[in-house]
């Protein structure tokens, strides 16, 4: 078996398989993700997230998202998929919305495949009203996009919902899906795969927990 990412062989039956399972990254690439598992408060929504959104992630994610890449799917949430069916348990997965270009152009919902091997159901009942992708805009145009998301036509959410990202940088986006609709009647929580550290850093890290503890 070889590492998806740097394509060197990988030993089978390794003590790491089985504790996590046969990871489709080898030890190397996967150590050199940033793992610090965060609870924080968000718009009072409880948040979690598990990578450092760092350059070793990041590469990968682009690689994925924006070059359409679809074998590396897998690798983003193999070590931590027990974790979330544990934290989610009884939840419905909502994927926040990519543009329709965006989607076309992929050929794929980058999200849907990330999130199928938590073994959960999912839905995705937001769009984006706009075309504009996120990628090359400042952080007050990508705070401006929070309004460019809405409900489909006809669309329903459960009680119990996990807004799901692959990352948040602003947090437009989850605040954008959480004005869509009134929070009384749900049960919320939010996980994205990982976070970037200037996000945490401007919205207070000392309220921020790492695995039960302050950071």
């Amino acid at each position: 078996m070889k590492c998806l990412w740097c394509g060197k062989e990988m030993q089978e039956g390794s003590l790491r398989d089985l504790i996590i399972g046969s990871d489709p990254l080898c030890s190397d690439c996967r150590g050199a993700w940033r793992r610090k598992d965060i609870r924080f408060l968000f718009q009072n929504v409880p948040l979690y997230s598990f990578y450092v959104y760092g350059k070793a992630f990041s590469s990968c994610l682009i690689q994925y998202k924006e070059l359409g890449d679809e074998a590396l799917a897998g690798i983003f949430l193999h070590e931590i998929r027990g974790r979330i069916r544990r934290l989610f348990h009884g939840y419905t997965l909502v994927l926040m919305p990519s543009t329709a270009e965006k989607e076309r152009e992929r050929g794929f919902s980058h999200l849907e495949k990330m999130f199928a091997c938590a073994g959960m159901p999912m839905i995705s009942p937001f769009e984006k009203t706009a075309s504009v992708s996120q990628k090359h805009l400042n952080r007050e145009e990508r705070m401006a996009m929070a309004n460019a998301i809405r409900l489909k036509k006809d669309a329903v959410l459960p009680e119990k919902i996990v807004l799901c990202d692959d990352t948040v940088t602003t947090g437009a986006t989850l605040a954008g899906a959480l004005s869509c609709f009134p929070h009384e009647n749900h049960r919320i929580r939010i996980c994205t795969v990982s976070y970037n550290e200037r996000w945490l850093d401007d919205h207070g890290r000392e309220h921020c927990l790492f695995r039960g503890r302050k950071v």
